[in-house]
């Protein structure tokens, strides 16, 4: 929800977008415009990231104004709109899980990435596929509505689990219940964790068979995640259990640089130059590998990636090469 009455116009989360070119006052004025309900540039040029959102010093939630105004103009057609909602609609009857006080929601990795939810780590009861799709896609495409339209329902299926705690594997899922449903009013019944927070946990528990990996590793940091920095210090936390220096550089942290896979989804260009852009900064930084949280953003990256001769890593595999239980990729 944009927060009008925070916005001091300031123009930060304009001008320190890495995909708008404006200073301060053209950025105050293209927001006092887009809150007039005027289009700007800013509604053709924003592909998304949420980044203004964790930019803006006093939490007036500008994407928000901007996901409004790219809903309005239509940023992607209604016909695929319509189809991307009814391909994620469940309609069928739920099927509970096994009783368990701790269960982890897979979203729809399960078909797509199974391989990356394998070994001791991710042995708990799990849900995932359609009932459990988070809707966080929706906003990408200029159709907020229809993420907040399914938001209950969302956290309801969640909740009909029983579950007291519900690990997300993917960082939209967490992002939707620790971020945004908040925004929405709508209570979540249960402890939401993150990936990294219960691999944190799970490797101190396992502190003694833990073997440190010894690697230099840029970190991939998703756009989703712009909705919950408060977590980043679980994502330091892992690198250090595990051994992996997270190496220092210039799109990181709060400057981080999405993979621009959305800008097929919106018609925005080309994003193989941001890309290759994103995996030199890692080269560059003294990186042998890129650990990435979104399995998105490991497809976004591959090509250029092996170019540079930086495998690309799921956060989860390096506590299971910590644990010995996967080996580390060859390095360069």
């Amino acid at each position: 929800m944009f927060h009008k009455e925070r916005c001091d116009l300031c123009g930060d989360c304009l001008v320190k977008c890495q995909w708008i070119d404006t200073d301060k006052d053209q950025a105050a004025a293209w927001m006092t415009e887009m809150m007039a309900d005027k289009h700007t540039p800013v509604i053709d040029q924003c592909i998304t990231c949420y980044a203004c959102n964790e930019i803006c010093p006093t939490d007036a939630n500008p994407f928000d104004l901007i996901a409004g105004l790219q809903e309005k103009h239509q940023r992607v057609s209604q016909e695929i709109i319509d189809m991307t909602e009814s391909k994620f609609t469940f309609t069928g009857e739920l099927q509970k899980p096994p009783p368990s006080d701790r269960i982890m929601s897979i979203c729809v990795f399960g078909k797509t990435d199974g391989h990356l939810i394998e070994g001791e780590l991710y042995d708990l009861p799990k849900i995932g596929g359609k009932p459990y799709f988070c809707w966080i896609l929706f906003s990408h495409m200029g159709a907020e509505s229809i993420q907040q339209k399914h938001a209950r329902e969302f956290v309801d299926r969640l909740a009909a689990t029983n579950a007291k705690e519900i690990v997300c594997f993917h960082d939209d899922c967490y992002a939707m219940l620790a971020g945004l449903t908040p925004e929405y009013g709508i209570e979540v019944p249960f402890k939401v964790t993150h990936l990294s927070e219960y691999l944190v946990e799970y490797l101190n528990d396992n502190k003694d068979r833990i073997t440190p990996l010894k690697l230099n590793a840029a970190y991939q940091r998703p756009c989703a995640s712009r909705h919950t920095p408060e977590k980043e210090h679980f994502i330091d936390e892992l690198f250090e259990l595990c051994g992996v220096t997270r190496v220092e550089r210039t799109f990181d942290r709060e400057n981080a640089k999405c993979c621009a896979a959305v800008k097929l989804l919106l018609n925005a260009g080309d994003p193989g130059p941001d890309v290759i852009e994103n995996v030199a900064d890692a080269k560059a930084a003294g990186a042998e590998a890129i650990i990435c949280l979104c399995p998105m953003c490991i497809r976004s990256l591959e090509n250029p990636a092996k170019e540079k001769s930086l495998p690309l890593i799921f956060l989860g595999d390096i506590a299971r090469m910590a644990l010995g239980e996967i080996p580390l990729p060859a390095l360069p």
